[in-house]
């Protein structure tokens, strides 16, 4: 019998940080919803460990409602990567078949709904001049935007996943709901496209800042600075990095150290100690709670993976 999940990966893998395959766990609860043609995967979990999954995701529209949670994902291309929290939407419209990676945080609760729309369903709800016009501001075949939650779709997606109906008129309230959301995110989605075609000089200073972060983790880096050399106020400057890639700047230099710190560990065995320098932590147990918050475990795990 064919997995549910090839009607929109050609091929994917689900594991946790010990390598454990939750595809099962997860799959269980996904269901295909005939009227739009999409799949819904409600998550309601508890994660003790960072779960993290990757694929050939087929061309369509992917929408993740975010009500508790943290995590990443995105294409492999650096570029369309983004991040996700509490009480956000990331939309995923690919035009081609792309290889996709994902993570999220372990140690906390993951609430969110997704919502996959094949570009087959796209196409016969009339809805493929919308769809290919997300493509407009960019030369890639993807487009990925992370957004505050509007409440209208937190409340949908807050029943979607705890619904109070049963049977059939579960199945059609589902239904209908997932029919709104597309119709309201693929316009949100339009409305960023155009900002974003208006504003590509902007964002653009703001991918070089974030390549600059990338290059150099262990610099102390200030956000008064960073607003200076992205020729944006300090005021509105987190604002505008936040829209641009789903977190603050501050939030983002501090994740990215701290994955930069584990791969050190498992990769080339550095000592506990020496990660936390490489994060910007002066006091290794101050690193060992930030590690254990992020990712849902002790880095002295990572340190035991390398044995």
């Amino acid at each position: 019998m064919k997995h549910i999940y090839h009607r929109i990966f050609d091929q994917f893998h689900i594991l946790d940080s010990d390598g454990a395959s939750r595809e099962d766990d997860f799959a269980g609860a996904a269901r295909w919803l005939e009227s739009p043609g999409c799949l819904f995967q409600p998550n309601n979990f508890m994660l003790d460990r960072m779960i993290r999954g990757e694929g050939v995701v087929k061309a369509g529209l992917f929408v993740t409602i975010v009500l508790k949670g943290s995590g990443q994902g995105g294409p492999r291309r650096e570029m369309t990567r983004f991040r996700y929290s509490e009480n956000s939407i990331v939309v995923m419209a690919l035009r081609k078949p792309l290889f996709w990676i994902g993570e999220t945080s372990g140690g906390g609760r993951l609430f969110a709904a997704g919502l996959a729309f094949p570009k087959a369903s796209i196409e016969r709800l009339g809805l493929q001049r919308e769809f290919l016009e997300l493509f407009s501001s960019t030369e890639t075949d993807e487009f990925v935007v992370a957004l505050k939650a509007p409440p209208r779709i937190l409340a949908m997606a807050t029943e979607m996943l705890s619904p109070t109906l049963d049977g059939r008129a579960e199945e059609l309230l589902l239904s209908a709901h997932a029919m709104e959301i597309l119709a309201r995110v693929i316009s949100i989605a339009g409305k960023r496209a155009s900002i974003e075609m208006a504003s590509d000089h902007k964002q653009r200073r703001l991918r070089a800042i974030r390549d600059a972060i990338d290059a150099d983790l262990r610099r102390p880096w200030k956000v008064s600075q960073l607003a200076r050399d992205a020729g944006i106020s300090r005021r509105s400057f987190n604002t505008h990095f936040r829209r641009a890639f789903g977190v603050s700047a501050s939030d983002y230099l501090r994740t990215r150290r701290l994955e930069s710190a584990r791969d050190a560990i498992i990769e080339q065995g550095i000592s506990i100690n020496e990660a936390a320098y490489l994060a910007g932590y002066g006091n290794p147990a101050n690193f060992a709670t930030a590690f254990r918050k992020h990712f849902g475990y002790a880095p002295s795990r990572c340190r035991q993976s390398t044995n």
